[in-house]
This record gives structure tokens, C-alpha cells and sequence, in this order.
């Protein structure tokens, strides 16, 4: 089917058509005036240009870009209604099966677009770290443990210590989330915020040395979202209560974390971590677990 040009792309066509079409009437015109200054033939040669260039350019330029823009922003306004729809309905699956806490959710979104920013204050990874990439990752955060679904219910809620062969099966919830992820891309979402997720339920779990899971990423192999994710996640888990084992303090939590800088932990993240401690300590006492 044959498919109109975009308008913007028609300009300097349109241009220059109507400015040859329209020195070529106003040279067959201008005789008709007589004898006239140049002042005068450069002010009617204005004159004529306009009246010829104008109108053409509003009838097949300005209309037509301004329902292009239209039809744009209409689109844009769907996508983000089904990005919507889709991530709710992956938090919805994701929170059917985990027995972590709604406020888990919103602690470790606020908790990455905490670090998000002041990475980006740091002028660390400003080319991947905009405004609009750390609202697609706090987007993204509740979906870094969607792979729990695949996962047996003994495991996940088991008090005590996880056997080899248990632990084998729950270390691969990273790749069933980035399987899962991966089967939801559609051409109707965008497509940076499925990547985003991509990159969050898949390495969340990797370690800055190469000894995490599941494909034992090195140093800056490991996504810098993935990166984010595991501080943020880390972090929460230590001071919430699960099947496992109780909370941990604050500070308790703070100091092993930061012991792991360079080991568990991206040193840079750990130093935006540190800088962010006091609104962190914000989020856990207005966020209760």
C-alpha cells in the first residue's frame, strides 16, 4: 500500500518548487509595471514570493504536519496505555507468587531511582543514566524477581538452610524472568522499557568479580541497571523479615554491603549507596516492611 511521505521531509521540495514557479511569474509579471526602481522590483518580488509560497506551504506542509503530529502524539498516548496495562499485569504475576511485601516493591523502586540520580549528579554513565532512563528503570524494578513464578513454593518459603539442589533451582529465576521478558516484547511497547527489564530480571544477580549468577558477568559487563538492582534489592532483603531469616539493622546492613564493594558490588554504585544513606534511611522508616 502506498504510504504517504512525512511531511517534514516534503519541505525543501515545497520550497523550492513554490520559489521557482514563483520567480517565474513574477518575471513574466514584473514587464507589466514598467520601468521601476530596484528597491521597488525587490519589494514586488517579496511580495509575490510570499503570496505564491505561503499558501503552498501551508496546504502541503503546515496541515499535514500538524495532523502527522497529531497522529504521533495519539499513538504515543496508546503505547504508553499498553506499556502500562502490560507492567501491571507482570506485577501482578510476579506478586501472585512472591511472599515479599508490597512495600518491598515501592521501597526498591525508590531506592534505584535514588542511586539512579545521584550517578547521573556524579556525571557516572550519563549517556545511558537520563531522566527518562531512570523513570524506565524505576518502571522496571518491581519486575527484577518476576522469574520467582517459576519456582516451587517449599523453596521460596523454606525457613531453613536451601540444599545444593534447591539452590540450583532457585538461581534460575533470573533467566526464566529474562525468558519471560523476552516473550512479552511487543511492537506496541516501548521498546527501551522491555530492554530495561531485560537487563534487571537477567543480571540482577551478577557480581562485580565474576562470581554471581546466571552467566558470571564481569565488572562492567553486568548492565549498569542490573547493577543498581542488586544494591537496591540487596539492601531491602537484609532489612526485611523473610521465611530465612529476620531483619537485619540498618547499619548492620549498610556495613555488608559496603564491605562488598568491588567484590559483590559495582564500587562506583556503592559510593552513590553511601552519598544516599540518609534518604535511603527516609524511604525505610516512612515505607515500613
Amino acid at each position: 500500500m502506498f504510504k504517504k511521505p512525512n511531511p517534514a521531509k516534503r519541505l525543501n521540495l515545497v520550497l523550492i518548487g513554490s520559489i521557482c514557479v514563483g520567480e517565474a511569474l513574477i518575471m513574466f509579471a514584473l514587464p507589466s509595471f514598467g520601468t521601476t526602481s530596484n528597491l521597488l522590483t525587490t519589494f514586488i518580488d517579496v511580495i509575490f514570493l510570499c503570496l505564491i509560497t505561503i499558501p503552498l506551504v501551508n496546504w502541503t506542509v503546515t496541515k499535514p504536519m500538524n495532523q502527522y503530529i497529531h497522529d504521533l502524539k495519539s499513538a504515543r498516548h496508546t503505547i504508553v496505555v499498553r506499556e502500562n496495562q502490560m507492567l501491571a499485569a507482570l506485577n501482578a504475576l510476579a506478586s501472585a507468587k512472591d511472599n515479599e511485601t508490597g512495600n518491598h516493591i515501592i521501597r526498591t523502586q525508590q531506592y534505584v531511582k535514588l542511586l539512579g540520580q545521584r550517578l547521573q549528579k556524579m556525571g557516572r554513565h550519563t549517556q545511558i543514566l537520563s531522566d527518562e532512563h531512570i523513570e524506565r528503570l524505576f518502571k522496571v524494578a518491581p519486575l527484577h524477581d518476576l522469574g520467582k513464578i517459576g519456582i516451587p513454593d517449599y523453596i521460596l518459603q523454606k525457613a531453613g538452610k536451601l540444599t545444593e539442589s534447591e539452590r540450583e533451582i532457585i538461581t534460575g529465576h533470573s533467566m526464566i524472568g529474562e525468558s519471560i521478558l523476552i516473550a512479552a516484547q511487543s511492537e506496541d511497547v516501548e521498546e527501551d522499557l522491555i530492554f530495561t527489564a531485560i537487563k534487571v530480571a537477567g543480571s540482577h544477580h551478577e557480581k562485580w568479580d565474576g562470581s554471581g549468577y546466571p552467566r558470571n558477568l564481569i565488572g562492567e559487563n553486568i548492565p549498569i541497571e542490573a547493577r543498581i538492582m542488586a544494591v537496591a534489592d540487596v539492601f531491602d532483603s537484609l532489612i526485611s523479615d523473610r521465611p530465612y531469616k529476620k531483619a537485619w539493622t540498618v547499619d548492620d546492613s549498610y556495613q555488608y554491603i559496603i564491605n562488598g564493594s568491588g567484590t559483590a558490588f559495582d564500587p562506583i554504585v556503592i559510593e552513590a549507596f553511601i552519598a544516599e544513606r540518609q534518604n535511603f534511611e527516609a524511604i525505610v522508616n516512612s515505607i515500613p516492611s
